[in-house]
């Protein structure tokens, strides 16, 4: 049984036993994508202290939901089955709780592109787009099962901007072809990936 526990024969409850502490879901979040190195843990997490991470990825792996690869951390099986939960956490905080930014807010890419997995719809076009923002590489699997991962999947369609290229792209619904012509975006492969890939993407 956990060290703090609400003692209660309650699904929800063994649940919040496991995950409910502050910072918890934050890291399932963020491992999402895919594993990450503490540092970029930490990174991520603006605001956690470093012996509050430590004691959260030790809590996770012991219940089962985070494992340690070498130098990284992943989800479990089990840890992968809280995205439902947490994208319709995400679903009702952007309905009822975002709002603008607010002064201090730490914005990080890979808060965006788990933002972008919530919202990705299913299309009829399949296959594997790379993005690259930045240094930073992702892909994104269309097809009836959308995803976003971290990393470069085989694929012959990448498309190369930045922070603000990609939100312009995406949640301002700027043209794609005026982007290029810009300098904005760069793209190499098939044109109708990308754009499968933003109207799939539901702001």
């Amino acid at each position: 049984m956990p060290s703090r526990s609400y003692h209660q024969f309650c699904a929800l409850a063994r649940a919040l036993d496991v995950v409910g502490d502050r910072w918890s879901l934050l890291i399932v979040r963020n491992l999402l994508l895919g594993p990450q190195r503490w540092s970029e843990l930490r990174d991520g997490l603006p605001g956690i202290a470093k012996n509050l991470l430590s004691s959260r990825l030790s809590e996770l792996t012991e219940h089962g939901v985070v494992v340690r690869e070498d130098d990284r951390y992943a989800l479990t099986e089990a840890g992968q089955q809280l995205e439902r939960a947490l994208f319709a956490l995400g679903d009702w905080g952007e309905a009822h709780c975002l709002g603008a930014p607010r002064e201090g807010d730490a914005i990080r890419l890979r808060y965006l592109m788990t933002s972008i997995r919530r919202k990705l719809s299913p299309t009829m076009e399949e296959g594997w787009l790379q993005l690259h923002v930045g240094p930073n590489a992702f892909s994104i699997r269309l097809g009836p099962e959308p995803t976003v991962v971290q990393g470069e999947e085989p694929t012959a369609t990448a498309v190369h901007t930045d922070f603000d290229g990609l939100r312009a792209l995406l949640f301002q619904r700027q043209d794609p072809e005026a982007l290029m012509r810009e300098g904005v975006l760069g793209l190499r492969g098939d044109p109708a990936l990308v754009r499968a890939f933003v109207g799939a993407f539901h702001s």
